[in-house]
């Protein structure tokens, strides 16, 4: 990057380029400096370098170049770039977070502000608001492929002040995106699962990676149940609509919204697993919530367990709950090894003392 790009991104944003999307592209060296990148194959160093430096640049200017981030890392599915894409987004929902809850002590928090009030109080909190669903989706462009960043994300601590952009706050073009970020905090990652079938004394090891709720961890748990072990453990197909099966593997047909699921099993947590036999009413109490994202689900020494019943009571979903966020991820649950009769023996035991 020469001096006369970097001196340029650094150079604070007035009010009134704010919303001016173009702004970089009006500037010649921005252009130069991008096509001397991509013509010599330098597109990721370059990529990189800028986020390195994006916490030195005015924050409108640095939303707009996250653009350009994103899309090397989405062309060349290269995330090295992406510390300094999270660490900005970081910055910008407390800012915003701040923002709003500066309005509510106003007294002015029915409907949008006037951003011309909000500059004179605070330049950065209108930057970072006309910049923000830029950098949201160049976030996303990092968050869906690594997990790291994932990681990253989770330990700057802000989950509070991003649900409440996604729920508290008026509706606005601006802020449109921060809800596909907030589904990727609650997106599992390689998660580790033993899942038991207590009647029949079966049950083997998974993982489940890029799923956010549990009805779609379900939906594939019991897609590769029926295609692995069928009738063994009492499924003889998988009873599912094909478009559902279809967008539950991150593809997006037209003709799946209506179309639903209904749970083959009624899946618990492990509290049902004791050595007291648990009547199917009894245990409702313990289903594994569809809603809830699969990290939530009551672990022991690592492992994520899922209790298997055969029961009358099916749950139902519809298809909203199998839609992925975003194109990049790849959901999936793979079951790993079954477990012998000593590895079964071994883990209800185990489960049984944690019940004591």
């Amino acid at each position: 990057m020469d001096k006369e790009l970097k001196d340029f991104l650094c150079k604070e944003t007035v009010f009134g380029d704010l919303g001016n999307e173009n702004i970089l592209h009006e500037f010649p060296a921005f252009g130069r400096n991008i096509g001397e990148a991509i013509n010599s194959g330098n597109i990721i160093n370059f990529s990189k370098e800028l986020s390195s430096s994006l916490d030195e640049m005015d924050l409108y200017k640095a939303s707009l170049i996250s653009n350009f981030i994103g899309f090397a890392c989405e062309k060349e599915e290269d995330t090295s770039a992406g510390q300094g894409v999270i660490e900005l987004l970081a910055k910008s929902c407390i800012n915003l977070y701040n923002m709003f809850n500066s309005l509510e002590e106003d007294g002015e928090y029915e409907e949008m502000p006037d951003f011309q009030e909000i500059y004179n109080k605070n330049p950065d909190w209108a930057r970072a608001y006309y910049g923000f669903n830029i950098l949201c989706v160049s976030a996303m462009a990092f968050l869906t492929r690594d997990t790291g960043l994932r990681k990253l994300l989770e330990d700057k601590g802000i989950e509070e002040e991003i649900t409440y952009l996604v729920e508290e706050t008026p509706e606005s073009p601006y802020l449109k995106s921060i809800y596909y970020v907030s589904c990727i905090l609650k997106t599992c990652s390689g998660l580790k699962l033993l899942v038991l079938h207590t009647g029949r004394k079966k049950g083997f090891f998974a993982t489940a990676s890029d799923l956010n709720n549990c009805f779609h961890l379900l939906f594939l748990l019991e897609e590769q149940i029926a295609e692995k072990f069928g009738e063994s453990y009492g499924m003889s197909g998988f009873d599912a609509a094909s478009p559902l099966i279809e967008l539950a593997h991150g593809a997006y047909p037209d003709d799946c919204w209506d179309k639903h699921y209904n749970t083959h099993f009624m899946e618990c947590n492990y509290s049902v697993a004791g050595s007291k036999e648990v009547d199917p009413q009894d245990a409702i109490m313990s289903l594994v919530w569809g809603e809830m994202p699969p990290d939530a689900i009551p672990a022991i020494d690592g492992y994520a367990i899922i209790i298997l019943m055969d029961t009358e009571i099916h749950r139902g979903f519809d298809a909203g709950f199998l839609a992925t966020p975003h194109s990049a991820l790849k959901p999936c649950v793979h079951i790993e090894k079954e477990l012998d009769s000593q590895e079964y023996n071994e883990w209800k035991s185990k489960i049984e003392k944690v019940l004591e």
